[in-house]
């Protein structure tokens, strides 16, 4: 069928009230309850009671709880709790012999998706050493979607789970060399990428495992599984234990429109060029656009003299000559710069000790440069960053407030990909400080800011990178660091202070302040209340002398729910958007793909909770990136907080440097 399938399986059952028992909280502690009686009842903690009921409904134990009705409309947390639970138990249950299939369950503390991973082997008898379960991630759900209705049901998302068959010892008898790869306290390898593509290379098996894991993996593949597990769950409903006088009707999976949920379109904003002229020749792709209507910052660059330091081993001298010929034209052409000079630092060899000489000979010459582009080769990316030539050479230019371009010679050798060449000129151009070009803005009645807020963890576990930028909403990029947060107990201090510092110059110098005006964060992942959350909330209290309202918007893929259009064989439309809730929102950007990206309005914003108008200023940001001209498959504002996350925490491996010499880049794209 051609629509759009949204994985939400609605659950009907045979009424709309049940009755379980239920204690009151105070003195009760759910944990010992579930250790001494988990195998009878299960337990569920809300509103200062505990309630829990039967997991046969033929065993019976007086805990002291009082028989208490319930209705779907008034608790329907408590309801889908019961619905979770019965279906956890079911597939905890399964024991198939006919198929020699079990389900392995579990999940982890801190989510709220179980995942039930089968014992089959699905590349059995394709590919020795190496298995694929299926693995089913389950997240009970449930809609309001009008009226006040309520509706009950679940996402299920269909996946693969790899695991090594063989270990350690095994892998030597096979004469598989495991000097690099990784291994658990069991000897069996970690199944990540490189562990797999190292086995599939060295046992020749690879074709025959991507052959097999793409049509396990594929979008129609996986649409018809989560539809036949719908059809097994409807034939095995009644072996669902759910309170006495309470059973499932049905399993329903619809394609939208259905139950208030509804299939809508964002569409793309317009682009600006040099002043302000829009794509009035309806030229296709964007790179022509900007050449024939010159980039949005091109009075900047008019009469300027750019000068690019090129760092290059002596043995790719030629390559490299060949490929600057190529750049400069691309640069003049395509994106206006008229006034370009190479300046050549030729090192003697490959070494990172002989680009850093290199270096350190043209410090001067460095001085006069505004970019540097270093060539190096495919080898070089094996090395860690304290002996690569790129991470080291980056290191010590940004120091000195100067961005750098990696190129690596395999790019460029042969005659250079048009699209690559493309790039790499788009690329050199944003870390410039040019606009190539921005982005539809529409005329409100309040000025606006958007900070992209995000923070992770640096490789040795203990240190906390707080990424913070800040985009006028037409997209230019206006500020944006990294600040070292060595402890917990001072991230969010430290997060609270820079925000405060750099919004403070920002609002007076970008936003009319006798006017209300907005702040809209945009933060990559559920933030936290004791870090992100008061870091800001902190400096909203601290801007007590303006009138503002502000957003908070939780931005990730790190969800259950997925979309599938034409049952998987076709494409969904970018800019896709369904409205689950008022406060949440599935936004698709990628076209092969069936993960959405979900927006969830925070309920500590204050002021706008406007999600269509939030869900749209999202989708035009992905316009904005500068790494492509094409359209980002994320936001840039929880892009690039992870480009620039990833670069520093590489960075800070480097000998000699630290934080503080982000501050000389810090209103240039260097991250890119």
């Amino acid at each position: 069928m051609a629509g759009t399938l949204l994985n939400f399986i609605e659950i009907s059952l045979s009424s709309k009230e049940m009755t379980i028992f239920c204690l009151s909280a105070q003195g009760k502690d759910i944990r010992e309850l579930r250790k001494d009686y988990g195998n009878i009842f299960h337990f569920y903690s809300r509103d200062g009671n505990i309630y829990y009921w039967n997991k046969t409904n033929t065993a019976s134990v007086d805990l002291g709880g009082i028989s208490h009705a319930i209705t779907k409309k008034d608790s329907p947390q408590i309801f889908s709790k019961v619905i979770e639970c019965a279906i956890v138990d079911f597939f905890e249950s399964i024991k198939d012999k006919e198929h020699n299939n079990s389900y392995k369950v579990f999940r982890k503390n801190v989510q709220h998706t179980w995942n039930f991973i089968s014992s089959r082997n699905e590349l059995q008898g394709i590919v020795n050493g190496i298995a694929a379960h299926r693995k089913i991630s389950y997240h009970s759900f449930f809609l309001k979607p009008k009226n006040d209705t309520i509706v009950l049901g679940f996402t299920m998302a269909c996946s693969l789970d790899m695991r090594f068959v063989w270990k350690k010892e095994e892998l030597i008898t096979q004469r598989i060399n495991t000097d690099s790869m990784q291994f658990d306290e069991f000897n069996s390898p970690i199944p990540n990428l490189q562990n797999i593509y190292h086995f599939l290379e060295a046992t020749g098996s690879k074709n025959a495992y991507d052959v097999a894991i793409e049509k396990l993996e594929n979008n129609e593949t996986t649409c018809t599984l989560l539809k036949k597990i719908i059809v097994w769950l409807n034939a095995n409903k009644d072996k669902l234990v759910l309170p006495a006088g309470l059973h499932i009707e049905k399993f329903a999976l619809n394609y939208l429109p259905t139950n208030g949920l509804e299939l809508g379109e964002i569409y793309s904003p317009k682009r600006y060029f040099f002043n302000n002229a829009t794509n009035t020749q309806r030229l296709q792709y964007y790179n022509d656009q900007v050449k024939a209507y010159k980039p949005f910052s091109f009075g900047l660059f008019e009469d300027k003299n750019v000068r690019i330091a090129v760092v290059f081993p002596a043995q790719y001298e030629g390559s490299t000559e060949i490929f600057l010929n190529t750049l400069k034209k691309s640069l003049n052409n395509d994106l206006h710069l008229s006034k370009v000079e190479f300046v050549p630092i030729k090192v003697a060899d490959l070494s990172v000790a002989s680009y850093k000489k290199g270096l350190y000979e043209n410090n001067e010459g460095l001085k006069t440069c505004s970019l540097a582009i270093i060539i190096v080769n495919e080898a070089h990316e094996a090395l860690s960053a304290n002996d690569s030539p790129y991470f080291v050479c980056k290191a010590k230019l940004i120091g000195q407030g100067l961005p750098t371009q990696d190129i690596q010679i395999e790019t460029i050798q042969n005659r250079v990909h048009p699209l690559a060449l493309s790039n790499i000129s788009l690329n050199i151009y944003a870390k410039l400080g040019g606009t190539a070009w921005t982005i539809e803005k529409e005329e409100k009645l309040k000025d606006e800011l958007v900070i992209g807020v995000g923070s992770t963890k640096s490789a040795n576990g203990n240190n906390i990178l707080g990424i913070a930028q800040i985009f006028h909403p037409d997209g230019r990029y206006i500020v944006g660091n990294c600040s070292p947060l060595s402890t917990f107990e001072n991230y969010s201090k430290n997060l609270e202070e820079y925000l405060y510092e750099t919004l403070s110059q920002i609002i007076e110098a970008h936003i009319n302040t006798s006017k209300s005006f907005r702040l809209i964060f945009h933060l990559y992942k559920s933030a936290s209340q004791q870090y992100e959350i008061t870091a800001i909330e902190n400096v909203i209290k601290r801007f007590d002398n303006y009138t503002f309202d502000y957003a908070l918007l939780h931005l990730g893929y790190g969800h259950n729910f997925r979309m599938y259009f034409d049952d998987g064989r076709g494409k969904l439309k970018k800019g896709s958007y369904v409205q689950i809730t008022p406060y949440m929102a599935l936004l698709h950007f990628v076209p092969i793909s069936v993960l959405p990206l979900k927006i969830e309005i925070d309920p500590r914003s204050k002021g706008f909770t406007d999600l269509f108008y939030l869900s749209k200023q999202v989708y035009w940001f992905s316009n904005l990136s500068h790494r492509s001209y094409n359209p980002s498959k994320k936001t840039v504002t929880i892009m690039y907080p992870s480009l620039m996350a990833a670069l520093t925490e590489k960075l800070s491996l480097v000998d000699g440097w630290n934080y503080d010499m982000l501050g000389y880049v810090r209103d240039k794209q260097w991250f890119i």
